[in-house]
């Protein structure tokens, strides 16, 4: 009889919905190169298990003439359905041999096993094939279970069509069952989890046997306990409980039989029973063990409370369904394990102390160590592009070395990096490449990098420390010359007010420029600082009018703001005040007229430790980040004749009295800085006298 077009789109659909795909197609040639010199063996051991049956051996008459013609169709079948040519005649092929074993009388039942023994030895085979890694052979196992899939649901087909309709009075409920093991059997071939499988196994059970409760139970095979997986209408047993173990006669009973037990009255069985089914008062039971040839996974069974006759047709859903279980808890296990390893393989990657990075068809996966380095998460970060994007520039000298035509070479650079949160970072790069992918090895070298300049530094440092003191020695009798001269002339001007206040003035110039030699030449050694209480507001506007000079023919504004308004600090007043005076001139130098520099001073505690806060902004072009990285370094500038020690020495300052210094990040919108003192007792009470005498 032949097919219908509807059949062969159906099977088409079919093929579409178990994700049917060219990698499959790719699949035959070698399954047929593993499988097929053992078709002998398979096929021996297929017809000696029959011979031992009476219920499939009655269908072959012919002896053993009628078996040998058998074997080599089975052969042919077999190369047929390794091959997975799926046209029109293909499915026909298939669907004859599904009307064939209707026509002779066999019960699907036994189609279903015999599917299940093929499969067994068939999978024994590849298991133990040689030389095939252990994802190649994944993918081998899961092409294979489709092809038998897809043959078996061929034959299913064919046993609806005419079975039903030529042999079996129509029978609603066996209707029923058939169609709720075909939902079930597309479930399981679409992939879905063990989980969701075995929960709609129970809910098809219940629906189609009217039960009063039903489950299946997993064997687990550490514990050798049976865990409640899936159920319903159970009153006392709650999911995932222990209800027995592999032990039990009852359990032994049913592992033992091939097909699926009855049981009427469990209370007055004389089976032993487990507690749970005479506690829940289980007059009529089916049960069946969930199993390959090898293994017994579980037990499912549909209980009732009132007397119930099973008919065959009941047998055969019970243990298809079964057989789906099993077949769905064997994808599991294979599953489970290649995900185990993936992970082990992952969390070792993962421990590296170094950054590792695999590359594969312009894809990327990498490691937390890479994650943390770059601040780009896996999931950002998994294409060559997106890692292009990061590179800034290429440092340092490549070096290649060949290890062999067949491993490829390696080669060590440097890469500069601009991290998710803007800041750059020296990364040495070992790469690993082969013709089919790459493999590189991250290390960040910025801190040894960073060691080398401050070492640098240092060196320059104590150059310049040397240069200034002789500097400041060969000053010192000019300064002092100059020193004489202003006495002097004091004695000269004490009637002129005017001319005495630029002559002090001048006198404290002078004061500050000694101090300022001595500043530089022993900015590498720990300050010393002279505290006094300060009026914060003093210390602002004396920074600024040393800049008077700066500020003459210039428009420029300076808007202080401080709560409370006549807060005192206990700090070293020529330390400070060269601090702001340090910030004024910068934001001089760097904004265009009219200036505006803003200064805002509050209280802010931090934790439990008092403290101020002074943010001091303009408007100038404001910072980029790398210029607010490199700020506070010694020797770093952007003015065409800058020493690049002011904003250094500021920081020093800062630090000495307990201090933070750092710099806002924002081009275009004027620099901006932020310092933080610590309140000393001092400041406190002389703050809280000050309250309380107001």
């Amino acid at each position: 009889m032949a097919t219908s077009d509807s059949t062969y789109h159906r099977f088409l659909d079919l093929k579409s919905y178990i994700g049917w795909s060219e990698r499959d197609d790719a699949c035959s040639k070698l399954l047929g190169e593993l499988l097929l010199p053992y078709s002998d063996l398979i096929l021996d051991d297929f017809y000696e298990e029959i011979q031992k049956h009476p219920a499939s051996a009655r269908v072959i008459t012919g002896g053993d003439q009628q078996i040998r013609r058998l074997k080599k169709s089975l052969g042919l079948w077999l190369a047929d359905t390794l091959q997975s040519n799926h046209d029109e005649d293909y499915v026909a092929r298939r669907w004859r041999i599904g009307y064939r074993h209707v026509e002779i009388g066999l019960d699907q039942m036994y189609v279903n096993a015999a599917f299940t023994r093929v499969r067994s030895c068939l999978t024994r085979v590849l298991c133990r094939a040689e030389g095939v890694p252990i994802e190649q052979r994944i993918s081998l196992h899961d092409s294979l279970q489709k092809r038998l899939d897809l043959d078996l649901a061929i034959m299913v087909d064919a046993y609806h069509s005419e079975h039903q309709s030529r042999q079996v009075p129509v029978d609603q409920a066996r209707l029923n069952q058939q169609k709720l093991l075909a939902l079930l059997s597309k479930e399981a071939l679409a992939g879905a989890s063990l989980g969701a499988i075995s929960d709609q196994a129970v809910a098809y059970l219940l629906q189609a046997f009217q039960s009063d409760f039903c489950e299946f139970m997993i064997l687990e095979p550490d514990t050798h306990q049976l865990i409640l997986r899936s159920a319903s209408g159970w009153e006392s047993e709650p999911l995932w409980a222990a209800v027995g173990n592999d032990s039990e006669p009852m359990f032994q009973e049913i592992a033992r039989a091939r097909g699926c037990v009855e049981t009427d009255d469990w209370q007055l069985s004389s089976k032993p029973a487990m507690t749970c089914l005479t506690r829940e008062r289980a007059v009529s039971s089916l049960q069946v063990a969930v199993r390959t040839e090898d293994e017994v996974y579980g037990l499912l069974g549909v209980h009732h409370r009132q007397r119930r006759a099973f008919q065959s047709s009941d047998h055969d859903f019970l243990y298809s369904i079964a057989n789906l279980l099993a077949n769905a808890i064997h994808r599991s296990r294979i599953e489970n394990q290649r995900m185990q390893n993936a992970r082990q393989l992952r969390r070792l990657v993962d421990r590296l102390p170094a950054g590792a990075v695999y590359v594969v068809d312009g894809g990327l996966q990498i490691n937390s160590a890479v994650e943390s380095m770059t601040g780009y998460s896996g999931e950002e970060l998994k294409t060559l592009e997106a890692w292009e994007q990061l590179v800034l520039e290429e440092t340092g000298v490549d070096q290649s070395e060949v290890i062999s035509p067949l491993d490829g070479q390696t080669v060590h650079r440097q890469l500069k990096i601009r991290r998710a949160d803007g800041r750059e970072r020296l990364i040495s790069q070992v790469k690993f490449q082969s013709g089919a992918d790459e493999v590189w090895l991250l290390h960040d070298v910025t801190d040894e990098a960073d060691r080398d300049r401050r070492r640098l530094q240092s060196e320059r440092l104590a150059a310049i420390g040397q240069m200034i003191t002789g500097l400041a020695h060969e000053s010192r009798n000019a300064l002092q010359r100059v020193q004489a001269c202003t006495e002097m002339l004091e004695l000269e001007l004490e009637d002129n007010p005017q001319a005495m206040s630029l002559l002090t003035r001048s006198q404290q110039a002078l004061d500050d420029l000694q101090q300022l030699y001595d500043e530089v030449r022993n900015y590498a050694s720990p300050l010393s600082l002279v505290k006094e209480d300060c009026r914060v507001e003093l210390l602002l506007r004396n920074a600024w009018d040393q800049l008077e000079q700066d500020r003459k023919s210039r428009q420029a504004d300076l808007q202080v703001t401080i709560e409370p308004a006549d807060l005192e600090v206990s700090v070293d007043k020529f330390r400070l005040i060269q601090v702001f005076r340090n910030f004024f001139e910068n934001s001089l130098a760097a904004s265009e007229d009219p200036v505006q520099i803003e200064v805002q001073v509050r209280s802010m505690p931090v934790g439990d430790a008092p403290g101020y806060e002074f943010t001091i902004r303009d408007n100038g072009p404001g910072l980029t980040r790398e210029i607010a990285d490199q700020i506070f370094e010694p020797f770093f500038t952007t003015k065409p004749k800058g020493s690049g020690l002011g904003m250094a020495i500021a920081s020093r300052i800062i630090t000495a009295h307990q201090g933070d210094l750092e710099a806002r990040v924002g081009p275009g919108t004027g620099a901006e800085f932020r310092i933080f003192l610590p309140a000393l007792a001092s400041d406190r009470r002389t703050n809280r006298l000050r309250s309380e005498l107001s």
